[in-house]
């Protein structure tokens, strides 16, 4: 079971990850005002608590199941995120909700472009001084390192699920350290060198941002960091106590990082100046480390600099793929029970760990049949095939994109696409959903009483949903300000295809329903959950058995 730092850890580790250290540039270079990218970072992570709220009172109370020995219902916490929530909302046309969020988690679902970024700082490590415009730049070993640390990250998920959370927990708390020392050492310095915290970070535009669609996609690149709230909801049957520890921890770790992030930024602004656009480095960490080490000095070698924090930068998103890996294969264990994919069962059902295997072969064990007793006391289990499925996608995806485009480019495309299709689209879709209910509920005066309920309850609902009905057309908006060899594609083509990424799930739903129409086949799906009552009187799902049945009609 997962427990209290396990949860918060969860966030801490996919949430402090590239993020922090190379969005406030973009930030800034956008606003043209250090104080106003301050703000917007506050602003983002506050969408992100309105999300997170919502999706705490659906996460806490839906589904619920009728305990035979209990004879009542109770609100039973599941893995899978809002594929569950989306599922619940909109139940017809059936199998479409279900489609929808698995085509487009799948293709995802993944950190492909955080991977072809770790690539990025291994080869600035190797090579500092040679950039992607140089003809030193090896863009072949860059995509290979991004495939091989989203092979070993899936590697590690597979051998062992109770070390995997230990190194993760650890992950997390040297990278809240990292974030920390960035923004105390920023102001220490900025104050002992002429008072550079009040000197840079000031109201007035500097530069030519500013403008509306600037400030539109400052607010997303601001947000876009805070993502990583929703890790534990992905893994939500596996924590222990669920109802008494998982809301008090995920707002926990979640308010570290709304205090932390934008004091980090105040100690980036502090260290590096800003004189307009142009003074804005492509990097904000890199600035940032490569002053205080020099002392300031433009003239002194900072090479042995740039190798150690490219490097630590890189495990930096080592820690992130690593939590992304755990939670994103569980959740493609969720779409398998739903029997829209080919090898559905294989990719629904767990399998024991490399290192429960090795430990059972060498204790002479044979495996336990699935009976009860299996249930409460099994090996250690991980979704083997889901994490297959997981590697194939994002190594897919690095490939794909990665090759045709320069890697920098090539980052920024994946993580808009998956962050607007993921947060914005699907995020929209659940919080609009939760709003309707209890606007519906209101109407008809029989509210279900929720599991949990956030403060200021319907407040959270309504600001969510609006700011992202806002955001997932405001980004057409055309920024004022692009910087040069950064716009691969047009400014639109992004949104656009994050949008049309739903459209692979709306036709992939059809092809399926066209598929069992022509065969007069139906698969119909059959979850039989094993259900617990703790010492709190809550329930809690230890197991899922899962039938998948093709009947033929006549």
């Amino acid at each position: 079971r997962l427990g209290r730092p396990d949860i918060a850890c969860l966030i801490l580790n996919r949430t402090i990850g590239t993020g922090i250290f190379a969005q406030p540039s973009n930030v800034l270079f956008l606003t043209g005002s250090p104080a106003v990218a301050i703000i917007l970072w506050v602003f983002g992570g506050l969408i992100i608590l309105s999300i997170t709220l919502s999706w705490l009172e659906l996460g806490l109370t839906i589904p619920r199941y009728y305990i035979r020995s209990e004879g009542a219902y109770f609100s039973t916490p599941r893995s899978g995120g809002d594929k569950n929530y989306l599922e619940y909302i909109y139940k017809k046309p059936r199998l479409f909700m279900s489609c929808l969020f698995g085509i487009t988690f799948i293709l995802f679902g993944n950190l492909a472009g955080n991977a072809i970024q770790f690539g990025i700082y291994m080869q600035t490590a190797i090579s500092p001084t040679c950039t992607e415009d140089d003809a030193c730049f090896n863009k072949a070993a860059v995509l290979g390192w991004a495939v091989g640390i989203l092979a070993f990250c899936s590697f590690l998920n597979v051998a062992t699920r109770k070390q995997f959370l230990r190194l993760n927990n650890g992950f997390a708390v040297i990278k809240m350290v990292l974030v920390a020392a960035v923004a105390i050492c920023g102001i220490i310095y900025g104050t002992a060198h002429g008072d550079g915290c009040r000197t840079n970070i000031a109201w007035s535009n500097r530069g030519a941002g500013g403008e509306f669609g600037d400030i539109v996609l400052a607010t997303f690149y601001g947000m876009y960091s805070y993502t990583g709230f929703e890790q534990p909801f992905y893994v939500l049957a596996e924590v222990e106590k669920p109802k008494e520890i998982f809301a008090k921890y995920v707002l926990l770790a979640l308010a570290s990082v709304l205090i932390l992030f934008p004091l980090a930024n105040v100690g980036y602004f502090c260290v590096v100046p800003y004189q307009g656009p142009a003074s804005v480095p492509r990097n904000m960490a890199l600035a940032f480390f490569d002053i205080i080490a020099s002392g300031g000095d433009p003239t002194a070698d900072t090479t042995a600099t740039l190798r150690g924090v490219s490097l630590m930068l890189a495990f930096v998103i080592f820690g992130t793929i690593m939590a992304q890996t755990f939670t994103g294969s569980r959740v493609k264990q969720e779409i398998g029970k739903e029997a829209i994919v080919p090898f559905s069962l294989a990719i629904a059902t767990g399998s024991d760990s490399i290192d429960a295997r090795l430990r059972a072969w060498w204790a002479g064990e044979r495996k336990r049949p699935t009976d009860t007793n299996y249930i409460e006391d099994h090996p250690e289990q991980v979704p083997m095939a889901a994490t297959l499925l997981h590697i194939i996608f994002a190594a897919l995806l690095v490939i794909v994109v990665g090759i045709p485009t320069k890697p920098s480019n090539a980052y920024r495309i994946l993580t808009y696409l998956r962050i607007f299709s993921i947060i914005v689209v699907l995020g929209f879709l659940t919080v609009a959903g939760l709003a309707y209910l209890k606007i519906d509920s209101w109407k008809n005066g029989a509210r279900q009483q929720p599991g949990w309920s956030p403060w200021l309850d319907p407040l959270p609902t309504f600001l969510a949903a609006a700011a992202l009905a806002f955001l997932s057309i405001a980004v057409f908006a055309k920024p004022s300000q692009i910087r040069e060899n950064e716009q691969a594609v047009p400014y639109w083509v992004n949104p656009l295809v994050g949008w049309l990424v739903l459209l692979l799930g709306i036709l992939w739903w059809a092809g399926l329903r066209a598929w069992q129409w022509k065969t007069r086949t139906r698969t119909e799906v059959y979850k039989w959950p094993h259900a617990v009552i703790d010492h709190l009187g809550n329930a809690v799902l230890q197991a899922e058995i899962i039938e998948h049945r093709r009947r033929v009609r006549h």
